[in-house]
């Protein structure tokens, strides 16, 4: 301990110095005004970090860790204890539960980490107090075993492979063996763990490699259990008086005063015209009415749902407000002009529709016995047709895919190549300080990771080699496209927040290869996608482990047995579930207790993209520009870079041609009531406090998005589970009035916009119109 109370590092990693060289890169640790030098100790440096505390953050938020992450560390903290064996298999065993219970539920519900993270803290802490002191209670609760708990909690959630399972039970009458289930589960996941290794000294030893989605977990591990009192006690009561008042409040707009979710002022001034042109432009509340332009929401459910608008850098929330705009303009343009017969179809959804016409597509008319597509009855119906705000939704994430990948190569080319350098140097050449200060606990080896993709990947094909749904060259090409997609999904999450929704351009890719084979289908975006989710979470996990010292082979134990819990638990309920509601799961509307719609569109796309993908998307399609979106994103990163080079104080360099993308079909589906609000947020958060209330922002800005964050959670758990029909026979529904009207048979909805196919007006008129 020194003299002013930090605890210092082992000598081993005292001698570890910060190199300074002349140009600094993703592998550096730098100051505004001061770097680390070879001469500075690591307990210097936590001095120095404190000293910064109120300094202006960057913004691209790279600065914002050393605001919120402590350089201290005692290595003498116990970590694989018994408390964390028993609450981690709890929690992962719960985990496992309700993640494939709420896959299943009509209410569409997630477990939250913030959940997780509070539980366990509660649980650990009274383990704390009432087992003896010992082998069964080393100490006092830690922040690392606190992390780590989590970890393995969170490793345990809803096992994707699961859908394919209940699907061909549900859909094709195939009982996929026990041991062959397990198996495909287990393989999915591990083999991206075995990616999410090899990338690591690209995406999680970098000091830019900071995962903005994950530093209020970190914010909350660092004030719950800092020592010394004062300002952390202070700050972990602002925390949870914070989750109180949340907690209580979200009942008004998610079950009282539903009317809050989202207030249409323009729709309330414009009452008197009727007009549902207006609602489809600023209405938003309910699913599919409209983009919600200028409305705002008073509910932190609803303006949280894409992302927490507090915890993005503001450099990303600049790109996420030009994709939004975009859609803002092409969306009615291409609707009101008739694009892609965009009128015969709906405004929103995504659904597939019959030909110009608004009744969803017949998709088991077109599929033979063996649930190949009968190409003969596709003739017959026609081919299928969309929402053409869907069409730009897909075009996004494919842009997204290629303009991610040449953004990175195009902006970080010295970073990704001394990063695949470091893979397999004998001497890394991350001078983070964070990473300085694990070099003291032994790694992880390489071949650890490399074993478990090659047992892994061998389990893989042998599962589809036995099963003969999927040829084994598609299962090589899925899983070298999972390999790609995870350096490029991992390295904009680890820099920018956004990771890539890879699933829709996977099923895509293998219709293309393979087309007419649903199932082979559903088994290659499985593993070309799947292993990409797993890979680009446990690389955040990873991340975590840094930023809260966990022993690196602690934290792999960690993480694969949650994930193997998991597997087991996920499996084992899923049958139970399907093989006992199988007639519910497949109706279109279920019941209050059980719904199949997650399942059902899962074998629906994979009819349509896996079985359709070229009579729609190929050159010459209805939809060729889906295809060719491709290539536009491809083409749009050197555009920004040239005109950076052109105009260097512009600032071209903020425009990330990925995040935009993703945002192009924004409105394409959903409750879009809250995006005004959650930008007024983003703006004065991210921008004004964060440039002009630096003390602040840094102090307040990631504790306060997660005590809002976790409030919310809580309630929307607790109005599933106690009102929404979770554990109960059925929905209590709140009585009607003024702020929760009843707009399922009324002619307003919940924001005051008009609802045209409720007016009786118009339905007399319509009356009239069919019997003339």
């Amino acid at each position: 301990m020194s003299s002013d109370g930090f605890l210092v590092s082992s000598a081993e990693a005292k001698k570890e110095v910060l190199q300074a060289d002349s140009e600094p890169t993703l592998f550096e640790f730098t100051e505004p005004n001061e770097r680390i030098g070879p001469d500075t100790d690591l307990c210097q440096a936590e001095r120095e970090r404190l000293t910064r505390l109120n300094e202006v953050v960057d913004d691209f938020g790279f600065e914002m860790v050393t605001k919120i992450v402590s350089l201290e560390d005692d290595s003498t903290l116990p970590v694989l204890t018994f408390r964390y064996f028993v609450v981690a298999t709890l929690l992962a065993c719960t985990a496992a539960t309700l993640g494939t219970i709420y896959a299943y539920k009509p209410q569409g519900l997630s477990l939250p980490t913030s959940f997780l993270l509070l539980v366990s803290y509660f649980i650990a802490k009274a383990l704390e107090m009432v087992l003896p002191h010992g082998i069964l209670n080393p100490g006092p609760f830690n922040k690392k075993e606190h992390a780590l708990i989590v970890v393995t909690a969170s490793s345990a959630g809803l096992a994707l492979a699961t859908e394919i399972i209940a699907s061909e039970y549900l859909f094709y009458g195939y009982t996929v063996p026990t041991g062959i289930g397990i198996l495909l589960v287990l393989s999915s996941q591990f083999v991206g763990y075995g990616f999410a290794g090899f990338f690591r000294q690209s995406l999680v030893y970098p000091r830019k490699a900071f995962y903005p989605g994950s530093l209020t977990q970190v914010t909350l591990y660092e004030n719950l259990h800092a020592t010394g009192g004062g300002i952390s006690k202070s700050m972990t009561k602002y925390f949870f008086i914070l989750v109180v008042v949340t907690f209580v409040y979200e009942w008004l707009p998610q079950y009282i005063a539903p009317a809050l979710q989202g207030v249409s002022v323009i729709c309330l001034a414009t009452a008197h015209l009727k007009s549902p042109g207006i609602s489809q432009i600023f209405g938003g509340t309910t699913a599919n009415e409209g983009m919600g332009l200028f409305a705002f929401s008073f509910d932190w459910n609803a303006i949280s749902a894409t992302g927490n608008p507090m915890v993005y850098p503001w450099s990303s929330m600049i790109n996420v407000a030009i994709g939004v705009l975009l859609c803002t303009i092409l969306m009615p343009t291409m609707y009101f002009t008739n694009t892609w017969d965009a009128q015969s179809y709906p405004w929103m959804g995504l659904g597939i529709y019959s030909p110009k016409s608004q009744d969803l597509y017949n998709q088991t008319f077109i599929l033979y016995a063996n649930h190949n597509i009968n190409f003969t009855a596709v003739d017959i119906l026609g081919l299928p047709g969309m929402a053409t705000s869907y069409c730009l939704y897909i075009m996004g994430g494919n842009m997204m895919v290629t303009a991610g990948i040449v953004h990175i190569f195009l902006h970080f080319w010295p970073d990704v190549k001394e990063g695949f350098k470091n893979i397999f140097a004998t001497e890394s050449t991350n001078q983070d300080p964070y990473y300085v200060i694990m070099k003291k606990y032994t790694e992880v080896p390489l071949w650890w990771y490399l074993s478990l993709f090659t047992m892994f990947f061998t389990v893989g094909l042998v599962v589809c080699v036995t099963t003969q749904v999927l040829d084994w060259y598609m299962y090589i090409i899925a899983t070298c496209l999972s390999f790609i997609f995870v350096f490029a999904s991992g390295f904009l999450a680890a820099v920018t927040g956004f990771g890539i929704p890879v699933g829709s351009v996977i099923q895509m890719l293998g219709g293309f290869i393979k087309p007419g084979n649903p199932v082979g289908n559903m088994y290659f975006t499985l593993f070309g996608s799947t292993s990409t989710s797993q890979a680009t979470g446990m690389l955040a996990d990873l991340k975590i482990g840094q930023y809260m010292k966990i022993p690196p082979r602690f934290l792999f134990l960690g993480q694969m047995y949650g994930t193997f819990i998991g597997a087991v638990v996920g499996y084992f309920l899923t049958v139970s579930i399907v093989t006992k509601n199988a007639d519910l799961l497949v109706t279109i509307h279920g019941s209050t207790q059980w719904n199949g719609a997650t399942v059902q569109n899962f074998n629906s796309q994979a009819i349509t993209w896996g079985g359709l993908a070229k009579q729609l998307y190929a050159p010459g399609a209805p939809y060729q520009w889906v295809f060719y979106s491709f290539f536009v994103g491809l083409g749009a990163p050197f555009v920004f870079l040239g005109l950076h080079k052109i105009f260097p104080k512009v600032g071209f360099h903020y425009i990330n041609v990925a995040i935009i993308s993703s945002y192009l079909g924004y409105f394409c589906s959903g409750s879009n009531s809250s995006v005004f609000t959650y930008f007024i947020i983003a703006a004065f958060t991210q921008f004004y406090l964060r440039r002009y209330k630096p003390h602040i922002f840094n102090k307040y800005q990631y504790l306060t998005a997660a005590g809002l964050d976790a409030g919310n959670n809580l309630t929307v758990l607790m109005v599933a589970l106690t009102v929404g029909g979770v554990i109960t026979s059925h929905a209590i529904t709140f009585p009607w009035w003024f702020m929760n009207p009843n707009f399922i048979e009324g002619m307003w909805y919940q924001d005051g916009c008009y609802q045209q196919v409720n007016d009786p007006m118009w339905q007399a008129a319509q009356n009239t119109t069919t019997e003339a």
